[in-house]
């Protein structure tokens, strides 16, 4: 019988790798992703922020990750973004410091630090021009190639460019990124391959209970809807900011174009955050500048997911 369940859904995601009971695919998968040494592996992983489905039904979107720790005493933050939201790449590095720096009490020894490895699974695309499915970043001198410090490692991995056939998988990592990318349309009796490892089989059994409570299937169906949902609303915005271009070009003026396309953002982001809008004239007497930090400012509100969760509350007047 088909799956049926996309593992690209956040809230599927966690379902799956957020559990403590059920560690496992976890485990393998971040094997796969860091082929540690032999002193290195992961025995076992504490879930940080364990999974809850009524949290996940009430909270905003950042509940989705999953924040973990092992033995080593090394913190893992792993997620799985459906879509490349503006300040995405900030957003990344920003819970990455987050956690690293969550390590420590007032007056502890900074060598009391231990590596943060961030893991972020991407349904989009953040470096088109780049070739390769997975990134993975340090701090690296660009002269002499020398490393400051072996504790930031970030893996971006971005699905879409992932085409791999399964006669063609050659790694666990391999393996779990084609589960990613077509699970949803898979027989779990039927496994081709490296996907027939016990984490694999494992994970499909896992996903296949959000099929089996009302409450789970409900969060499930929601968050794809908040997908598509939250798509448009980018669509709705790119497409506001090449009205406000042709605008501008109207106008015949650089500064008509510069500021043509800077009032048709914001006044489509205060939309999209249902917020009262900014009268006209205000803002038509704003300078590009403070035009450009209030647009900035909105559409970061709509990267940390204001926008899918409903109305926001409206905005203050000035």
């Amino acid at each position: 019988m088909i799956l049926g369940i996309d593992p690209k859904v956040d809230y599927a995601f966690k379902f799956l790798f957020g559990n403590e009971k059920n560690t496992q695919p976890l485990i393998h998968l971040l094997h796969s992703i860091l082929n540690p040494t032999p002193e290195e592996q992961i025995v076992e992983v504490e879930i940080l922020n364990l999974f809850n489905e009524r949290m996940a039904l009430d909270d905003k979107l950042s509940i989705l990750d999953i924040r973990a720790r092992d033995q080593l005493g090394r913190h893992f933050n792993v997620e799985m973004q459906m879509l490349a939201t503006p300040g995405l790449r900030q957003r990344v590095l920003y819970y990455w410091a987050k956690l690293y720096a969550g390590q420590l009490q007032a007056g502890n020894d900074y060598r009391l630090l231990r590596p943060t490895i961030s893991v972020c699974f991407l349904d989009g695309l953040v470096f088109p021009a780049v070739l390769g499915h997975h990134l993975e970043f340090h701090l690296i001198d660009a002269t002499e190639g020398v490393a400051l410090t072996d504790d930031l490692t970030i893996h971006l991995f971005e699905l879409p460019k992932f085409r791999l056939a399964p006669a063609e998988l050659a790694t666990p990592l391999d393996a779990w990124l084609y589960f990613l990318c077509h699970a949803e349309g898979m027989d779990p009796e039927v496994l081709p391959g490296h996907l027939g490892a016990p984490a694999i089989r494992q994970a499909m059994e896992v996903l296949a209970v959000l099929t089996q409570t009302d409450i789970e299937k409900e969060i499930y169906e929601g968050r794809i809807k908040a997908r598509r949902d939250y798509q448009m609303l980018l669509d709705a915005a790119a497409n506001a900011r090449a009205e406000a271009l042709v605008e501008g070009r109207a106008e015949g003026r650089a500064e008509g174009l510069e500021k043509g396309a800077l009032l048709g953002r914001v006044e489509v982001l205060q939309r999209l955050l249902q917020r009262d809008p900014t009268p006209r004239a205000e803002l038509d007497a704003l300078p590009p500048e403070a035009l450009e930090a209030l647009a900035a400012q909105l559409e970061r509100e709509m990267a940390e997911g204001v926008a899918p969760q409903g109305a926001a509350p409206a905005a203050p007047r000035r």
